[in-house]
């Protein structure tokens, strides 16, 4: 008997991008005080956060839906 594939549920994707590179950013302002945390510039500490906050705008105002 061949296991059956879940399907994704319409915007999960999404949803799951956003927590992760929501972690990513918070983590990384999180440690900025260990040293190897601040070798990092502060635009690349920006440019995380930026781009969690462009993946919510994108949850928010356009929610991937079922084709």
């Amino acid at each position: 008997m061949v296991a059956q594939r879940r399907q994704l549920r319409p915007g999960q994707r999404q949803r799951s991008r956003w927590i992760v590179v929501s972690a990513a950013a918070l983590l990384l302002w999180g440690f900025r005080w260990l040293w190897p945390m601040q070798w990092l510039p502060g635009w690349v500490v920006f440019l995380v956060v930026l781009w969690a906050l462009l993946e919510l705008a994108a949850l928010l105002i356009a929610p991937q839906r079922w084709r």
